[in-house]
């Protein structure tokens, strides 16, 4: 702006001296004059436009961060998973096992039933034989194949809630950003009032120096806050695989509380019991070992390791699957406590934060008519401060508490 104001009143003083040499020089002179001061005004217009162009230029560059919402923050995360890659070329090989499966048997069939006297006969069956028979490897591939599905829904969902999660994380940092700023702001008034009393001698030296002191810590704060933000933009960018030196604008700034209501944990528990993953996983074991163990009790006697390892399998994984209805109900329960844990600590903070800002105003009262140390200000404001910053963190871990509940029947809290 400085520059900007040079330059016209160079501007200025050029078309004066032209006007001068008009009237008191001949006119030869006054033609050299008028020629000289024209190219002068052009030097001078050619550098306005010059930086006005450049400054159009930067403020074209400020304005292409990127703009992203939720929304998009998850979409980008799910495009770029490895593990969702992973996953899908595993169900193609389960698709091609499967056909491999569906030969076998075709085959196993074929050799069994030739008899053993025929001299094409492929001799005594082995084990692999009657497990092809008896459709083990089709029922492997269909049965991980479920598994396998129900897992890439249990990884979008988990992209979801971790991406979200971070979303969040930058939207706290953004939050204490400004609630610091604020806080600086305060604590800089308040020095500038402690040291006006202090020129009148109203206020001592230690005031003053508190005063300071309390600025400087607003400062750390504010300086730690903006050091925060940039660590949880990083890891948003590593999230959803973008250059590290994007510039992105969250666009989602809202971030409410939905009162939780009408919870009703048992149909939360039967939903969780029909649906998580880890219990298809338990009953698919249960019957895949039923047919190996049929395969292995018929072809060895029971006086065979292999015979006995077989029984022992099926036990254990009849054992295991009412171990882990078990643990799904109890991880259901755990999130349904956690939820309402979350919720009590977000009302109870709004409480705080209500008591913090009474507190800030009647110690400002106070110290206007000479019956609170300046120290007390200070320290209500900081107290509000940190009351609205922890309110906000609070906020975060209800929602993402609620989004793990919500969807307590895929996901668990390990």
């Amino acid at each position: 702006m400085k520059r900007k104001i040079a330059m016209l009143m160079t501007m200025v003083l050029l078309l004066s001296t032209l006007q001068m040499n008009f009237a008191f020089a001949d006119d030869e002179t006054n033609t050299n004059i008028d020629s000289e001061a024209v190219s002068a005004i052009e030097t001078v217009k050619d550098s306005v436009d010059t930086e006005n162009t450049d400054k159009e230029e930067v403020a074209a560059e400020d304005s292409k961060a990127m703009e992203l919402s939720i929304d998009d923050a998850v979409k980008l995360a799910k495009e770029s998973s490895r593990e969702m890659w992973k996953i899908d070329d595993g169900l193609k090989e389960l698709y091609d096992a499967r056909k491999d499966a569906s030969k076998a048997k075709k085959l196993a069939e074929d050799s069994m039933s030739v008899p053993l006297d025929n001299p094409y006969s492929p001799g005594a069956t082995d084990i692999k034989t009657l497990l092809a028979k008896n459709e083990y490897g089709i029922k492997f591939a269909d049965l991980r194949t479920k598994e396998t599905e129900k897992n890439r829904e249990l990884l979008n969902l988990g992209i979801e809630i971790e991406t979200k999660s971070l979303y969040y994380q930058v939207l706290v940092a953004e939050k204490t950003i400004e609630v610091n700023q604020g806080n600086l702001s305060k604590a800089e008034e308040q020095l500038r009032v402690i040291n006006l009393k202090f020129n009148n001698g109203s206020a001592t030296k230690a005031e003053v120096l508190n005063g300071q002191m309390a600025v400087q810590s607003a400062q750390t704060d504010l300086d730690s806050s903006k050091d925060d933000l940039e660590v949880a933009k990083l890891n948003l960018l590593n999230k959803i695989d973008l250059p590290f030196d994007t510039e992105i604008v969250l666009t989602d700034k809202e971030l409410n509380y939905v009162p939780t209501v009408d919870i009703n944990l048992e149909d939360a528990l039967e939903k969780a019991k029909t649906d998580r993953p880890e219990i298809l996983t338990a009953q698919n074991n249960l019957e895949l070992q039923e047919i190996e163990t049929h395969v292995y009790t018929a072809y060895y006697t029971s006086n065979l390791r292999e015979n006995k390892a077989a029984v022992e399998k099926l036990k254990d994984a009849e054992l295991n699957v009412p171990q882990v209805y078990k643990d799904v109900e109890l991880d259901v329960r755990k999130s349904y406590l956690a939820l309402v844990k979350a919720e009590r600590a977000l009302l109870n903070m709004d409480k705080t934060v209500e008591l913090a800002k009474e507190a800030s105003r009647i110690n400002k009262l106070l110290y206007e008519n000479g019956m609170a140390a300046s120290t007390d200000v200070i320290v209500a404001d900081t107290n509000l401060a940190q009351a609205e910053i922890g309110r906000y963190q609070l906020l975060v871990s209800y929602n993402i508490s609620k989004m793990m509940f919500d969807n307590s029947n895929l996901i668990g809290l390990k």
